[in-house]
């Protein structure tokens, strides 16, 4: 798989603890690994508006469904990314599902930045 990441220079503390960040990371990486064919290319960028810390996940796959199911490879349940939407719902944040520049998934976590 390509991989292409992008991430600011220095620190971005958000109000999430440093297991349950890891936890949220891997919940969207993996969803690339068990929703699109091996070889398919996926970004992960970060990005901060000074007041919030912006995590997106993209790939090259089959994308969603219309009813915000992924497509592609079948029998999972969304679990995954109903824990990490709580979890970012939990601190005030968002997750958004979407299509992606290659026309593949795009999922989007927005949580605010501790002061």
């Amino acid at each position: 798989r390509g991989v292409a990441a992008s991430v600011p220079d220095g620190v971005l503390l958000v109000p999430l603890a440093e297991s349950d960040l890891r936890d949220l990371v891997d919940i969207l990486i993996d969803n690339v690994f068990a929703h699109t064919e091996d070889g398919t290319d996926f970004e992960v960028r970060l990005a901060s508006d000074g007041v919030r810390a912006r995590l997106t996940v993209t790939d090259a796959g089959a994308g969603f469904l219309a009813d915000g199911a992924r497509a592609g490879r079948p029998g999972t349940t969304g679990l995954g990314l109903d824990i990490a939407e709580r979890m970012a719902l939990g601190v005030g944040g968002e997750l958004k599902r979407g299509r992606g520049p290659r026309g593949g998934a795009s999922v989007e976590v927005v949580v605010p930045l501790s002061s």
